[in-house]
This record gives structure tokens, sequence and C-alpha cells, in this order.
């Protein structure tokens, strides 16, 4: 399937429906080639495909077509976590600009449920150097920032990211990009119904979605390196 034309198929969101009607290891174990056929494999391509589309607004695009490089595993860690279910109920992609740890780098983020899919970018939580790095920088680069998140805004992303309630010490408390310096994290996302994806013509629209988002994710990029 060329490009143009590739699109999720309808099985990949008949999988996620099912695991989060059943999120249990027997059943898991029973669909096991469905998650291959119907999840994974659709999901490389998708990483590819994306990929290449990207590369070129997006230099230094790093994507890596395979569980745990570009997608997400969907085994959850419930060693910390309150929610004890064995599997996550949502497929999600992750595409990065930087040479280190892909999630202590800015980059777009794709997130599909059983019924609705969400277009991300930026950084979900600076890692604790990276936050650093960030803060010092925010004089530099916060009209770069909130010009690129004023973009992603009027495009209809919503801002996000976890944040302190004050400006944290060692910097100007008056300073005119006080809630940039709050953030510990700075990201952008929006939500479309997950039918989306199985419409030929996905990495296209895709791009053409994720456009609005590409200065914040350069910004972010001159602002951690």
């Amino acid at each position: 399937m060329g490009n143009n034309e590739f699109h999720l198929p309808k099985a990949t969101l008949a999988f996620l429906k099912g695991l989060q009607n059943n999120n249990n290891r027997e059943w898991f174990d029973e669909h096991r080639n469905d998650y291959k056929v119907s999840f994974v494999e659709p999901l490389k391509d998708l990483v590819v495909h994306l990929g290449e589309a990207l590369e070129k607004k997006l230099p230094g695009l790093r994507y890596e077509p395979r569980i745990n490089g570009s997608i997400f595993r969907l085994n959850r860690d419930v060693r910390f976590s309150k929610n004890k279910s064995p599997y996550k109920t949502n497929g999600g992609v992750f595409l990065w600009v930087g040479n280190e740890k892909k999630l202590a780098c800015p980059g777009v983020y794709f997130h599909l449920e059983a019924r609705s899919l969400m277009l991300g970018a930026g950084v979900y939580m600076f890692a604790p150097d990276k936050l650093d790095i960030y803060r010092s920088r925010v004089e530099e680069n916060g009209a770069a920032l909130a010009r690129a998140l004023k973009k992603a805004e009027k495009a209809g992303f919503e801002t996000g990211g976890e944040k302190l309630k004050r400006v944290p010490r060692g910097f100007d408390q008056e300073s005119k990009y006080a809630d940039l310096l709050k953030y510990k994290g700075l990201h952008t996302g929006k939500r479309y119904p997950a039918k989306k994806v199985t419409e030929p013509g996905l990495v296209k629209w895709l791009a053409r979605e994720y456009a609005p988002t590409f200065d914040l994710v350069k910004v972010l990029e001159k602002s951690l390196f």
C-alpha cells in the first residue's frame, strides 16, 4: 500500500476495543495473533510512512518501527500504578528529535484508542537535567515558545503539561515568561474520532494536522540541547 493510500485497518480498532473490554492475560493470549497482525504490523508501517513524510519538516527526526522503539509496548508496569490491569488499551507511537533517550527529547505523539485519536507534540515530562536547561533558556527562547504554543492553539491544540503553582526558586518571579518557567513538561494535543485512522490518505492527513506543532518541537529542541 503506497504512502498516499496508507491507512490502518479496521481490525486495529477492533483489537483495541476487544482489549478494552477484556483486559486480562487469558484474552490477550487467545488473541496474540491479532495483536501481531492487526496491531503491531500496521503500527510499524505507520511509523515508517509517517517518519518519511515528516523528516523534511523536522530535520534529524528519529523513528524506529518496533516495540520499545517508536511503538510503546502494551504491557503495563503495575508495580507503582494504582491501575493493576495488565495492558494499556491504546496504541502509542512517538517520533522524536534529538540524540538522547527518546522521552528526554521533543517529538510528535500518536495515541490511538478504540474510539478516539489524540495527536500530540512536545515533551511529556522534562528529564531532571533537561528541566534545568529548559528553565535557564526560557528568557532566551520564551518569545518563540509563546508563538509556537499560540500557533498550535489557533489550530485547535490544547497546551498541557504538569506545572508548579509558583515560579521555581532562583528564577525571576516577575519574568514575562513566568508561566513557561512553571512547566515540568510542555506539550500540546488535539483529539479526533478514531475512525480517521481507517481512511485512505492517513499519512498526508497526519502531516497536515501535525504541521502547526512543528515550531514547538523545534523550539523545545533548541531549549534542551
